[in-house]
């Protein structure tokens, strides 16, 4: 069973590498779904202010299941009825997919890791994605505004629920969201803390990048003239109040080393900055290669955060 796992996180490590394009590119299908990895989870019924239905899955904190259950469940996958391991309010984190894919792919590898160590995880699709609302969406935007009000509502949600303690939330994303984990979690006071792979400084400063490194026009790189200014990271870090930790590949040309390190720079609270040695931006070769060190990391920063 430990193979079969490993050797499916080896394909989305695979796949992500032709995801990884700083381009709008949904998948509206899921590889799987949460029950083949033997996790319980609810769906949460969330929809945005402009009637946009966003798919949301909330994983409790729950035990390690047995190899023979994990196995079991991998070969005939079964929804598990929803339980806590009891009624006390956990630390939460939000996890915020890139701008492509879905969250069904590392999101639900990162859920088995945090839940069995005591944290609520919670995952979602942006419009457009997965099975959220279809939203007809331009593959040439790097971004949409409109994926700030899928994130806030899911955080509305997420803070409705007894399972969390409302003043232990934590926002994980990767690239595109990094960068919307940030802009969105300005808005809470409630969360105390931020996990970025990387983010950029501004659209200004990524989009030369981007145009040298993938050989792209500005015409294929467009930032919606709504996305505002103030909430890019540039702007929110000498203000910013939740502790981060910021990890970027050596070898990131799309959002390169110089971008965590102004960033890091400009955050006037507790931060960690973790350079990955040898690893890209994303894909098999990206900071995620190794899904054990990354999440050992990961927990210590958390645990001192957040506990």
């Amino acid at each position: 069973m430990a193979q079969a796992i490993k050797k499916n996180i080896f394909c989305i490590l695979t796949l992500l590498v032709s995801l990884q394009s700083f381009a709008i590119k949904p998948d509206r299908v899921y590889r799987f779904y949460p029950e083949k990895l033997c996790l319980i989870y609810k769906d949460l019924d969330v929809t945005t202010v402009d009637g946009i239905k966003i798919k949301t899955w909330f994983f409790p904190a729950q035990p390690t299941p047995s190899e023979k259950e994990m196995s079991d469940m991998w070969e005939n996958p079964v929804k598990k009825p929803y339980k806590t391991i009891d009624n006390n309010p956990r630390p939460t984190i939000i996890i915020a997919n890139g701008d492509a894919g879905n969250m069904s792919y590392q999101q639900l590898h990162h859920a088995q890791f945090f839940t069995s160590k005591g944290y609520n995880v919670v995952t979602f699709d942006w419009r457009g994605f997965g099975e959220s609302s279809e939203w007809k969406m331009d593959t040439n935007y790097l971004v949409y505004s409109e994926l700030l009000i899928d994130y806030e509502a899911v955080i509305k949600k997420v803070l409705e629920q007894n399972e969390v303690d409302k003043n232990r939330l934590a926002v994980y994303g990767w690239s595109t969201g990094a960068y919307l984990s940030m802009a969105a979690a300005s808005k809470y006071e409630n969360i105390k803390a931020f996990v970025a792979i990387g983010l950029m400084t501004s659209f200004v400063e990524v989009v030369p990048v981007l145009m040298k490194t993938q050989n792209k026009k500005e015409s294929n790189l467009i930032v919606p003239d709504d996305y505002p200014k103030e909430l890019q990271p540039i702007y929110l870090s000498p203000n910013w109040n939740k502790s981060t930790f910021l990890i970027v590949g050596e070898k990131d040309d799309r959002t390169p080393i110089w971008m965590s390190e102004k960033i890091y720079s400009l955050l006037p609270v507790e931060k960690e900055l973790w350079i990955v040695e040898g690893a890209e931006h994303g894909g098999q070769k990206g900071p995620l290669r190794d899904f054990d060190i990354f999440h050992k990391r990961v927990l210590e920063f958390l645990d001192k955060r957040l506990n």
